[in-house]
Protein backbone atom coordinates (compact mmCIF):
# COMPACT_ATOMS: atom_id res chain seq x y z
CA UNK A 1 0.00 0.00 0.00
CA UNK A 2 0.98 3.58 -0.09
CA UNK A 3 3.83 5.01 2.37
CA UNK A 4 3.20 7.91 4.47
CA UNK A 5 6.41 9.89 5.12
CA UNK A 6 6.56 13.14 7.37
CA UNK A 7 8.51 15.77 6.16
CA UNK A 8 10.65 17.15 8.59
CA UNK A 9 14.02 18.62 6.59
CA UNK A 10 16.72 17.16 8.27
CA UNK A 11 20.11 15.56 6.47
CA UNK A 12 18.17 12.42 6.44
CA UNK A 13 15.35 13.75 3.79
CA UNK A 14 17.97 15.55 2.29
CA UNK A 15 19.83 12.76 1.29
CA UNK A 16 16.79 11.11 0.31
CA UNK A 17 15.20 13.58 -1.74
CA UNK A 18 18.34 14.37 -3.31
CA UNK A 19 19.20 10.61 -4.76
CA UNK A 20 15.38 10.41 -6.05
CA UNK A 21 15.84 13.22 -8.08
CA UNK A 22 19.38 13.00 -9.34
CA UNK A 23 19.22 9.40 -11.05
CA UNK A 24 15.22 10.09 -12.62
CA UNK A 25 13.03 11.02 -15.50
CA UNK A 26 11.69 14.00 -13.52
CA UNK A 27 7.81 14.41 -13.71
CA UNK A 28 5.52 17.08 -12.20
CA UNK A 29 1.76 16.49 -12.17
CA UNK A 30 0.06 19.91 -11.25
CA UNK A 31 -3.44 20.41 -10.43
CA UNK A 32 -5.23 23.51 -9.26
CA UNK A 33 -4.51 23.60 -5.69
CA UNK A 34 -0.83 24.69 -6.78
CA UNK A 35 -2.39 28.41 -8.15
CA UNK A 36 -3.71 29.16 -4.79
CA UNK A 37 -4.62 31.44 -3.33
CA UNK A 38 -5.09 33.62 -6.18
CA UNK A 39 -7.40 30.67 -8.08
CA UNK A 40 -9.68 28.81 -5.92
CA UNK A 41 -10.06 24.93 -6.12
CA UNK A 42 -12.47 23.26 -8.44
CA UNK A 43 -14.71 22.11 -5.67
CA UNK A 44 -18.23 20.46 -7.02
CA UNK A 45 -17.97 22.11 -10.29
CA UNK A 46 -17.05 18.90 -12.54
CA UNK A 47 -20.60 17.15 -10.69
CA UNK A 48 -22.35 20.42 -11.08
CA UNK A 49 -21.87 20.36 -14.87
CA UNK A 50 -22.29 16.61 -15.18
CA UNK A 51 -25.31 16.78 -13.82
CA UNK A 52 -26.82 19.51 -15.99
CA UNK A 53 -25.66 17.54 -18.78
CA UNK A 54 -27.33 14.39 -17.65
CA UNK A 55 -30.47 16.79 -17.18
CA UNK A 56 -29.84 18.21 -20.65
CA UNK A 57 -30.14 21.96 -19.35
CA UNK A 58 -28.19 23.43 -21.88
CA UNK A 59 -28.45 27.27 -20.71
CA UNK A 60 -27.61 26.56 -16.94
CA UNK A 61 -24.72 24.19 -18.28
CA UNK A 62 -23.08 26.89 -20.20
CA UNK A 63 -23.84 30.13 -17.33
CA UNK A 64 -22.09 27.93 -14.77
CA UNK A 65 -19.09 27.37 -17.16
CA UNK A 66 -18.95 30.87 -17.89
CA UNK A 67 -19.06 31.89 -14.29
CA UNK A 68 -15.89 29.37 -14.01
CA UNK A 69 -14.01 30.45 -16.84
CA UNK A 70 -14.65 34.99 -16.17
CA UNK A 71 -12.50 33.90 -12.78
CA UNK A 72 -9.76 32.10 -13.87
CA UNK A 73 -9.99 35.73 -17.19
CA UNK A 74 -9.85 38.13 -13.86
CA UNK A 75 -6.86 36.28 -12.71
CA UNK A 76 -5.13 36.31 -15.87
CA UNK A 77 -6.12 39.69 -16.94
CA UNK A 78 -4.03 40.98 -13.91
CA UNK A 79 -1.57 39.20 -14.68
CA UNK A 80 -1.12 40.50 -18.14
CA UNK A 81 -0.60 43.86 -16.00
CA UNK A 82 -4.50 45.01 -17.59
CA UNK A 83 -5.59 45.20 -14.35
CA UNK A 84 -4.61 46.46 -10.59
CA UNK A 85 -2.49 43.56 -8.89
CA UNK A 86 -3.72 41.98 -5.90
CA UNK A 87 -2.08 40.59 -2.65
CA UNK A 88 -3.64 36.77 -3.99
CA UNK A 89 -2.47 36.99 -7.54
CA UNK A 90 0.98 38.59 -6.39
CA UNK A 91 1.43 36.00 -3.96
CA UNK A 92 0.78 32.86 -5.79
CA UNK A 93 2.79 34.65 -9.05
CA UNK A 94 5.83 35.01 -6.47
CA UNK A 95 5.29 31.08 -5.53
CA UNK A 96 5.60 29.92 -9.55
CA UNK A 97 8.79 32.19 -9.76
CA UNK A 98 9.84 30.10 -6.86
CA UNK A 99 8.95 27.17 -8.31
CA UNK A 100 10.33 27.29 -11.71
CA UNK A 101 13.35 28.54 -9.89
CA UNK A 102 13.73 25.06 -7.66
CA UNK A 103 13.35 23.10 -10.92
CA UNK A 104 16.17 25.37 -12.85
CA UNK A 105 18.68 24.66 -10.11
CA UNK A 106 17.70 20.79 -9.89
CA UNK A 107 18.44 20.33 -13.30
CA UNK A 108 21.94 22.58 -13.38
CA UNK A 109 22.55 20.06 -10.62
CA UNK A 110 22.14 17.45 -12.51
CA UNK A 111 25.59 15.37 -12.18
CA UNK A 112 24.70 12.53 -14.91
CA UNK A 113 24.99 12.47 -18.90
CA UNK A 114 23.10 9.83 -19.42
CA UNK A 115 19.83 11.53 -18.31
CA UNK A 116 18.26 14.69 -20.56
CA UNK A 117 18.31 17.71 -18.26
CA UNK A 118 15.13 18.07 -18.84
CA UNK A 119 12.23 18.19 -16.41
CA UNK A 120 8.30 17.63 -17.89
CA UNK A 121 5.55 19.67 -16.46
CA UNK A 122 2.02 18.33 -16.71
CA UNK A 123 -0.92 20.19 -15.67
CA UNK A 124 -4.78 20.74 -16.10
CA UNK A 125 -4.58 24.42 -15.35
CA UNK A 126 -5.50 26.91 -17.94
CA UNK A 127 -3.99 30.03 -16.20
CA UNK A 128 -0.76 31.26 -17.29
CA UNK A 129 1.12 31.19 -13.96
CA UNK A 130 4.40 28.70 -15.13
CA UNK A 131 4.54 31.00 -18.50
CA UNK A 132 5.41 33.89 -16.54
CA UNK A 133 7.39 32.53 -13.84
CA UNK A 134 9.55 31.12 -16.92
CA UNK A 135 10.56 34.84 -17.74
CA UNK A 136 12.64 35.67 -14.89
CA UNK A 137 14.54 32.96 -15.59
CA UNK A 138 17.46 33.27 -17.54
CA UNK A 139 19.15 30.02 -18.20
CA UNK A 140 15.87 27.99 -18.58
CA UNK A 141 14.41 26.97 -21.58
CA UNK A 142 10.27 26.67 -21.09
CA UNK A 143 8.80 24.39 -24.12
CA UNK A 144 5.06 25.17 -24.04
CA UNK A 145 4.82 22.76 -27.56
CA UNK A 146 4.66 26.09 -29.98
CA UNK A 147 6.71 25.71 -32.99
CA UNK A 148 8.28 29.29 -33.42
CA UNK A 149 7.37 31.51 -36.42
CA UNK A 150 4.87 29.40 -38.25
CA UNK A 151 4.23 31.85 -40.76
CA UNK A 152 5.17 35.01 -42.22
CA UNK A 153 2.93 36.51 -38.85
CA UNK A 154 4.42 35.15 -36.48
CA UNK A 155 2.47 32.62 -35.65
CA UNK A 156 2.98 29.90 -33.33
CA UNK A 157 1.64 26.55 -33.94
CA UNK A 158 1.34 23.51 -31.52
CA UNK A 159 2.93 20.44 -32.10
CA UNK A 160 3.30 17.93 -29.97
CA UNK A 161 6.45 16.60 -31.17
CA UNK A 162 8.61 19.30 -29.51
CA UNK A 163 8.10 17.77 -26.63
CA UNK A 164 10.79 15.06 -27.45
CA UNK A 165 13.34 17.49 -28.17
CA UNK A 166 17.01 18.40 -26.61
CA UNK A 167 18.77 22.03 -27.12
CA UNK A 168 22.43 22.75 -27.13
CA UNK A 169 24.90 25.86 -26.52
CA UNK A 170 27.61 25.36 -28.50
CA UNK A 171 30.76 27.05 -28.21
CA UNK A 172 32.54 29.83 -31.04
CA UNK A 173 36.23 28.86 -30.24
CA UNK A 174 36.01 25.64 -28.87
CA UNK A 175 34.59 21.83 -29.90
CA UNK A 176 31.97 21.42 -26.78
CA UNK A 177 28.08 21.80 -26.58
CA UNK A 178 26.00 21.67 -23.62
CA UNK A 179 22.21 20.95 -23.42
CA UNK A 180 20.40 23.94 -21.82
CA UNK A 181 17.74 22.84 -18.80
CA UNK A 182 14.76 23.08 -20.42
CA UNK A 183 11.22 22.20 -18.83
CA UNK A 184 8.52 20.80 -20.95
CA UNK A 185 4.84 22.78 -20.02
CA UNK A 186 2.23 20.22 -21.19
CA UNK A 187 -0.89 21.46 -20.34
CA UNK A 188 -3.70 18.64 -20.67
CA UNK A 189 -6.67 20.60 -20.71
CA UNK A 190 -5.57 23.02 -22.93
CA UNK A 191 -4.62 27.11 -21.98
CA UNK A 192 -6.35 30.09 -21.48
CA UNK A 193 -3.65 31.14 -24.49
CA UNK A 194 -4.59 28.84 -26.53
CA UNK A 195 -6.40 29.83 -30.01
CA UNK A 196 -8.55 26.91 -32.16
CA UNK A 197 -8.42 27.69 -35.93
CA UNK A 198 -9.80 23.92 -38.16
CA UNK A 199 -7.28 21.57 -37.11
CA UNK A 200 -4.67 23.41 -35.79
CA UNK A 201 -4.03 25.16 -32.03
CA UNK A 202 -1.99 28.61 -32.46
CA UNK A 203 -0.43 30.59 -29.38
CA UNK A 204 -2.39 33.69 -28.76
CA UNK A 205 -2.16 36.02 -25.87
CA UNK A 206 -6.26 36.19 -25.03
CA UNK A 207 -8.01 39.47 -25.60
CA UNK A 208 -8.95 40.90 -22.33
CA UNK A 209 -12.96 40.20 -21.56
CA UNK A 210 -15.03 42.88 -21.33
CA UNK A 211 -18.65 41.61 -21.50
CA UNK A 212 -20.86 40.41 -18.94
CA UNK A 213 -23.30 37.86 -21.63
CA UNK A 214 -26.54 38.12 -21.07
CA UNK A 215 -27.90 36.14 -24.37
CA UNK A 216 -27.60 32.86 -24.08
CA UNK A 217 -26.40 32.29 -27.59
CA UNK A 218 -23.32 34.80 -26.84
CA UNK A 219 -22.50 32.84 -23.75
CA UNK A 220 -22.48 29.44 -25.53
CA UNK A 221 -20.40 31.06 -28.19
CA UNK A 222 -17.70 32.52 -25.91
CA UNK A 223 -17.11 29.28 -23.76
CA UNK A 224 -16.90 27.26 -26.83
CA UNK A 225 -14.01 29.33 -28.60
CA UNK A 226 -12.18 27.94 -25.63
CA UNK A 227 -9.26 25.61 -26.67
CA UNK A 228 -10.18 23.71 -22.86
CA UNK A 229 -11.47 20.56 -21.71
CA UNK A 230 -13.77 22.24 -19.64
CA UNK A 231 -14.28 20.26 -16.14
CA UNK A 232 -16.60 17.60 -16.38
CA UNK A 233 -16.84 13.99 -16.08
CA UNK A 234 -16.95 13.37 -19.83
CA UNK A 235 -13.45 14.61 -19.81
CA UNK A 236 -11.55 11.23 -20.99
CA UNK A 237 -14.56 10.67 -23.83
CA UNK A 238 -14.30 14.57 -25.02
CA UNK A 239 -10.15 14.26 -24.29
CA UNK A 240 -10.24 10.77 -26.97
CA UNK A 241 -12.49 12.88 -29.72
CA UNK A 242 -9.79 15.42 -29.76
CA UNK A 243 -6.00 14.69 -31.38
CA UNK A 244 -4.52 17.18 -29.79
CA UNK A 245 -5.60 16.33 -26.25
CA UNK A 246 -5.12 12.31 -27.11
CA UNK A 247 -1.30 13.33 -28.09
CA UNK A 248 -0.56 15.02 -24.79
CA UNK A 249 -2.15 12.15 -22.83
CA UNK A 250 -0.30 9.29 -25.03
CA UNK A 251 2.52 11.83 -23.92
CA UNK A 252 2.00 11.27 -19.96
CA UNK A 253 2.01 7.42 -20.30
CA UNK A 254 5.05 7.17 -22.42
CA UNK A 255 7.07 9.70 -20.17
CA UNK A 256 5.73 7.66 -17.44
CA UNK A 257 6.65 4.25 -18.87
CA UNK A 258 10.18 5.04 -18.80
CA UNK A 259 12.47 3.13 -16.69
CA UNK A 260 13.44 5.16 -13.67
CA UNK A 261 10.63 8.23 -13.56
CA UNK A 262 9.75 10.09 -10.59
CA UNK A 263 6.53 11.51 -10.28
CA UNK A 264 5.51 14.63 -8.03
CA UNK A 265 2.07 15.03 -7.71
CA UNK A 266 1.12 18.67 -6.26
CA UNK A 267 -2.27 20.51 -6.13
CA UNK A 268 -3.70 17.51 -7.53
CA UNK A 269 -6.21 15.33 -6.22
CA UNK A 270 -6.86 12.73 -9.08
CA UNK A 271 -9.96 13.37 -9.36
CA UNK A 272 -9.69 13.91 -13.01
CA UNK A 273 -10.82 9.91 -13.97
CA UNK A 274 -9.01 9.89 -17.25
CA UNK A 275 -5.45 10.66 -15.38
CA UNK A 276 -6.00 8.54 -12.15
CA UNK A 277 -6.73 5.56 -14.80
CA UNK A 278 -3.50 6.36 -16.74
CA UNK A 279 -1.14 6.83 -13.67
CA UNK A 280 -2.75 3.65 -11.92
CA UNK A 281 -1.59 1.60 -15.15
CA UNK A 282 2.05 3.33 -15.48
CA UNK A 283 2.56 2.39 -11.99
CA UNK A 284 2.82 -1.01 -12.71
CA UNK A 285 5.88 -0.24 -13.80
CA UNK A 286 8.13 -1.31 -10.77
CA UNK A 287 11.14 1.34 -11.16
CA UNK A 288 8.60 4.31 -11.50
CA UNK A 289 8.26 6.10 -8.16
CA UNK A 290 5.13 8.87 -7.24
CA UNK A 291 5.67 11.05 -4.77
CA UNK A 292 2.20 12.78 -3.41
CA UNK A 293 2.95 16.15 -1.42
CA UNK A 294 -0.41 16.29 0.40
CA UNK A 295 -1.86 19.50 1.42
CA UNK A 296 -3.46 18.68 4.72
CA UNK A 297 -4.15 15.33 6.68
CA UNK A 298 -8.16 14.53 4.93
CA UNK A 299 -5.98 14.43 1.37
CA UNK A 300 -3.76 12.10 3.32
CA UNK A 301 -6.35 9.38 3.51
CA UNK A 302 -8.15 10.54 0.02
CA UNK A 303 -4.68 9.54 -1.71
CA UNK A 304 -4.59 6.13 0.42
CA UNK A 305 -7.10 4.93 -0.53
CA UNK A 306 -6.95 5.82 -4.25
CA UNK A 307 -3.73 4.11 -4.28
CA UNK A 308 -3.54 1.49 -1.70
CA UNK A 309 -2.68 -1.16 -4.20
CA UNK A 310 0.72 0.22 -4.98
CA UNK A 311 3.70 0.11 -2.71
CA UNK A 312 5.75 2.24 -5.01
CA UNK A 313 3.31 5.52 -4.07
CA UNK A 314 4.12 8.14 -1.10
CA UNK A 315 2.37 10.64 0.27
CA UNK A 316 4.86 13.87 1.55
CA UNK A 317 3.06 15.49 4.29
CA UNK A 318 4.14 18.16 7.15
CA UNK A 319 3.18 17.78 10.52
CA UNK A 320 0.81 20.35 11.75
CA UNK A 321 0.59 22.43 9.17
CA UNK A 322 -0.83 23.01 5.64
CA UNK A 323 1.73 21.99 2.13
CA UNK A 324 1.25 25.43 -0.03
CA UNK A 325 2.84 26.05 -2.59
CA UNK A 326 5.44 27.93 -0.88
CA UNK A 327 6.20 25.05 1.33
CA UNK A 328 6.30 23.17 -1.60
CA UNK A 329 9.25 25.19 -2.87
CA UNK A 330 11.05 25.17 0.29
CA UNK A 331 11.46 21.27 0.27
CA UNK A 332 12.41 21.43 -3.44
CA UNK A 333 15.39 24.28 -2.63
CA UNK A 334 17.10 21.22 -0.84
CA UNK A 335 17.59 19.15 -3.50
Amino acid sequence: MAIRRQYRGDKHDKEYFQRLFQSANINFLIGSGASQPAINMLGDIENNLQKLIEEENEPDYFRVAENFLSKIWDVTDTLLKRNVDTTKIDTTKKNYINFIASLENILIKRRTNLLPRRINIFTTNYDLFIEDAATYRHNLILNDGFTHRKNIFNEFIYDPKSFYRSTYATGNFYNYSVELPTINLIKLHGSLSWSKENDDIYYRIPPKKTTNFEDEKAKKDWVNQHALVLPRKEKFKETVLENIYYDLLRTYSNELDKEGTLLIAFGFSFGDEHIELLTKKALRNTTLKLLIFSYNDNSIKSYEDKFKDFSNVEIIYLKDKNMDLKSFCSILKII
